[in-house]
């Protein structure tokens, strides 16, 4: 297999740009993620691809909680900022506005919409852990539409 072709052809998928918000103990992280889709309506089940070496796998494995934040169009810049490691910034949500909603599920204050998470199973997938949870709570916190990875300019294909 041609590795251009094959990045090129990836590169077509359409892939929006969600926050995933963990807490585990005192510790808040978050990372952008674009590798989401919902597999099921009943029960509302989401599955999520987390890199294996990513701060927030564990906690998520730990506290088996989330939460999905949905970024709005022209937050290019805040899904850059969290999409930075853990392990090099740390404080990557100094001043980014959160709420804790049942005081485990970390909500963007300036999210679309967003998602509580409780995971329900997770399978090994190459370089990543595919994590499947139910919906267990959800909000909309303002009108408009969803940042995607077409428009942020993000390119990510293996």
């Amino acid at each position: 297999m041609d590795p251009a072709v094959k990045k090129q052809a990836l590169r077509t998928f359409t892939y929006g740009l969600y926050v995933i918000m963990s807490k585990e103990g005192e510790v808040v992280n978050a990372f952008t993620a674009n590798w989401l889709t919902q597999v099921s309506f009943e029960p509302p089940l989401i599955a999520v691809s987390i890199e294996n070496d990513a701060k927030s796998l564990s906690m998520i494995q730990h506290s088996q909680t989330f939460t999905i934040n949905v970024l709005k169009t022209g937050q290019r810049e805040l899904a850059g900022q969290l999409g930075r490691p853990y392990l090099k910034n740390p404080d990557k949500l100094a001043g980014i506005a959160y709420t804790m909603q049942q005081d485990a599920y970390p909500v963007l204050n300036d999210a679309l919409a967003w998602t509580a998470c409780k995971v329900q199973n997770s399978v090994p997938a190459g370089d990543s852990t595919v994590v499947i949870a139910e919906v267990v709570e959800a909000g909309v916190q303002s009108e408009g539409a969803s940042l995607t990875m077409n428009e942020a300019g993000f390119r990510h294909a293996g």
